[in-house]
């Protein structure tokens, strides 16, 4: 079992002719190397869609590796050949533009995820925002495809729970592109787990299969690259205007933080009663990342710029009542 070359004829996928590189070039015909495993695959993603579900897959590997190719070669297999520019996004805002204007049943790919699934922005408003966009997903039986560098560094809610599997790209000892590793909804949950705890190993659990695959450029190549270009003109001007913002729900957790250093063998139900919040409060603000400008925080006469956004449920001070 290898790479079958197929093309889509208006009615059904079929077995390319062996001119198929000469009906390419006059335009007759569009072919696809697709490897016969992971074309199982994409036939098994069309049966869940069919059932009026929703599918979320992941493609990582190092830069230029070909995880874009591999992106390109499902989308194009997924819509039967119809997939154009409009079926990829370039950043989070792109995304929820497309997905309102893309019918049911569609493709949404993300090129370079890592720019809005990042672990480390989880909990920030974008990521949130993006939650309700996988939502959106899920109520329009679409198929989100995630590219990205790391696996890794996807928040764990999309690559454990929400992705039905995970394609790892790589190259060979001489860097020859073409290679993929398959890991299972079951693998790509242990390799989450096993792969952080080793510096974002793969080699642990084995994956369930090894594929391969040829370049593949769509008839829309040249507006493909553009996006490209768009999506990292966007990340460059993102970093730059980038602002850590503290938060009222920051400074609670850092005073939490700070008086259970100093107080050890305080109750926490006490603590939680002082403040007027829940204890379970109290446990979140313990396990909640303080954002670095607050704990390099020195002279009480320093100013920081505080987002005065209110998390819902979440009592900042002392309530009135007892």
């Amino acid at each position: 079992m290898g790479i079958e070359r197929i093309y889509y004829d208006g009615k059904e996928w079929k077995d390319a002719p062996s001119n198929w590189k000469e009906l390419e070039e006059n335009n007759q015909i569009v072919t696809i190397p697709l490897h016969s495993k992971l074309r199982k695959k994409c036939d098994n993603i069309l049966k869940v869609i069919a059932k009026k579900w929703d599918a979320v897959i992941c493609i990582d590997g190092p830069e230029r590796s070909g995880k874009s190719t591999v992106g390109k070669i499902m989308g194009w297999y997924l819509s039967n050949g119809k997939l154009t520019v409009d079926n990829f996004a370039a950043g989070m805002q792109d995304a929820a533009k497309k997905i309102e204007r893309l019918p049911d049943k569609s493709i949404l790919i993300v090129d370079e995820g890592s720019l809005v699934f990042n672990a480390k922005d989880a909990m920030k408003r974008e990521a949130l925002h993006l939650q309700k966009i996988l939502d959106v997903i899920g109520a329009k039986n679409m198929i989100f495809i995630i590219i990205l560098p790391s696996f890794f560094d996807l928040n764990k809610n999309v690559a454990v729970r929400r992705s039905r599997f995970l394609l790892h790209v790589y190259t060979d000892k001489q860097l020859n592109r073409g290679k993929f590793l398959y890991f299972s909804t079951k693998k790509k949950r242990q390799l989450y787990e096993l792969g952080k705890k080793s510096y974002g190993s793969y080699k642990k659990p084995r994956a369930n299969w090894k594929g391969e695959f040829y370049d593949f450029l769509p008839p829309f190549e040249e507006e493909y690259l553009e996006l490209k270009a768009k999506s990292r003109k966007e990340a460059l001007a993102g970093e730059e205007q980038k602002v850590e913002k503290i938060t009222m729900i920051d400074i609670r957790a850092h005073f939490v933080q700070m008086i259970h250093k100093n107080c050890p063998n305080l109750d926490l139900k006490m603590l939680a009663r002082g403040l007027g919040v829940g204890k379970s409060s109290v446990y979140e603000d313990l396990d909640r990342e303080i954002p670095d400008k607050l704990l390099n925080l020195r002279s009480s006469r320093s100013r920081i710029d505080i987002d005065f956004d209110i998390e819902e449920n979440k009592p900042l001070l002392p309530s009135d009542s007892p």
